[in-house]
């Protein structure tokens, strides 16, 4: 009981390079990588697999996983977009929700006539900027705050080695 609450980090940097609470600021942002995991599992329901042969699996995952990706790359995009355009950060969950009511539309933009996939970047951009803002807590950092972190760590890093 008495440890309850207390987070306890282990490095080998030494702390004239980084402190504390850059190590924590840094070890915050591997939450990103289970945000991406999340949205896999339950927006692309990635995990959802019925019994069927391991050909058909095959093709279902390929699928999938080029589902993930385009999905992933127009997330990324529009989200870097709306950053330095309108100073506006993005949820990447309620980005990647907006984007799988999208995604038919863009197959189909892609298949049948590519210019139309532009308004349909344009239609996806313009409802994440109404509807893709990102929640803030009170006194916590962003991802962003915590890159520039990182980004100036990166910095010291490379004139300390150089």
């Amino acid at each position: 009981m008495k440890l309850l609450g207390i987070t306890i980090y282990i490095t080998n940097t030494n702390s004239s390079v980084i402190t504390n609470d850059q190590i924590y600021e840094i070890y915050s942002l591997r939450w990103q990588i289970e945000i991406i995991f999340k949205i896999w599992k339950s927006i692309f329901t990635i995990s959802n697999v019925k019994p069927v042969k391991i050909e058909r699996f095959k093709c279902q995952l390929y699928g999938k996983l080029i589902l993930l990706i385009l999905s992933s790359v127009i997330m990324f995009r529009i989200r870097n977009e709306l950053l330095h355009r309108e100073q506006l950060e993005a949820s990447e969950i309620k980005s990647s929700e907006i984007i799988k009511q999208y995604i038919k539309r863009i197959y189909l933009g892609l298949l049948n006539t590519p210019s139309k996939v532009y308004k349909v970047l344009v239609e996806i951009y313009l409802c994440i900027k109404r509807n893709g803002r990102k929640s803030h807590r009170k006194g916590q950092k962003t991802f962003f705050d915590i890159l520039v972190v990182s980004h100036h760590y990166q910095e010291k890093a490379c004139k300390f080695v150089a």
